[in-house]
């Protein structure tokens, strides 16, 4: 009964991640209307970015309890209060306790149920990260459809019954370990996925609108790609644990043929069906680290995710609209051939 709990709280934690995710982009209008904030956005997304990173490091540690409900206690409190405040430099400042929850949320929320279910465990980080996609779709149909300080103080009392469903979580099974040989390639490949997920999440609506498409088709094709991602996770689940290298590499074959139709006009409406065969590779890549190099391993993979996911659309900022779909090639082409060089040291 103590699993299906902390599997819950787990995957209630991933959602809230997701939340924290999306809410710049879905919150925006609202900080304009209110705020009128425009270019102050850009330190909201550096003090998250401050507080994951501290948070990851605080999540690589041996104690589970209570740093995680203690996280989710933290989101709690700074959720609602967000809806607070008279100014935008109070939400600014309010986004490095939202990164700092979000860090130690996304290594115990994924850490934990893979030492809950050893013998299934690429099953079950790929379901439980469901949640994730998840919160990334529900937060901005949410706001559209709730008042702003409703939908936070919601989401707030969303993590306090989180952070009662992991009390008490065991604490990290296998002690954190050192440098592991083997484990930069598994970085590069973390942080060319989350880099790929962040530039067609960013840049490939623009993309579109340069194929002639409305601005509003990309908006709802960016909300399918959110939703395809998780369904990938949870329909190929079960597929990608029997075989994980051969199936991330299987995966990503057909990423790279899927983008190949995103140069044309009519077929780069199919780009939501990207999301669907990326889903799983994460949730395996955190999987197959965790197994192999030990707990402390799975910080510097969320290091490497934080920085793909980061810099790589920044990257991105930097080419035409013409060169968006050449650089989404190159590096679904990059991630195959990684993880191909992985299978290959696998069954070597």
């Amino acid at each position: 009964m103590a699993h299906v709990r902390f599997f819950l709280g787990a995957f209630l934690s991933l959602f809230l991640v997701g939340v924290v995710v999306a809410l710049p982009g879905a919150a925006l209008p609202h900080w304009r209307a209110r705020y009128g904030a425009e270019g102050e956005v850009g330190l909201f997304y550096a003090l998250t970015l401050l507080g994951l990173l501290l948070g990851i490091h605080l999540g690589q540690g041996e104690r589970r309890h209570p740093l995680f409900p203690l996280a989710l206690l933290l989101l709690a409190l700074a959720l609602p209060l967000m809806a607070r405040m008279p100014t935008f430099a109070g939400v600014v400042a309010l986004a490095f306790l939202l990164g700092l929850g979000e860090g130690v949320l996304n290594v115990h929320g994924n850490s934990l149920v893979g030492e809950l279910f050893p013998e299934r465990r690429v099953e079950a980080v790929n379901r439980v990260n469901v949640g994730f996609g998840l919160g990334a779709v529900f937060t901005p149909l949410a706001l559209t459809l709730l008042p702003y300080d409703l939908f936070l103080a919601l989401a707030g009392l969303l993590a306090l019954l989180a952070a009662l469903l992991v009390w008490k979580a065991p604490a990290v099974q296998s002690p954190p370990r050192g440098k592991a040989r083997g484990l930069l390639p598994f970085l590069l490949t973390v942080a060319l996925y989350t880099g790929l997920e962040g530039a067609l999440a960013t840049w490939n609506r623009v993309w579109l609108e340069a194929l002639g498409h409305a601005v509003g088709v990309g908006g709802v094709l960016l909300s399918l790609y959110w939703l395809f991602l998780a369904l990938g996770r949870l329909l190929l689940a079960n597929r990608v644990a029997k075989h994980p290298l051969s199936a991330l590499r299987a995966l990503l074959l057909g990423v790279f043929f899927l983008l190949l139709f995103n140069l044309f006009p009519p077929t780069a409406l199919l780009f939501p069906l990207v999301g669907f065969l990326l889903g799983p590779l994460f949730s395996t890549l955190f999987a197959l680290v965790q197994a192999r190099f030990g707990h402390r391993a799975l910080g510097e993979l969320l290091y490497a995710g934080a920085a793909g996911s980061t810099l790589v659309p920044a990257l991105f900022a930097l080419l035409p609209p013409e060169g968006i779909p050449l650089g989404l090639l190159g590096l679904a082409l990059a991630l195959f051939l990684l993880v191909r060089g992985l299978e290959a040291k696998a069954y070597a």
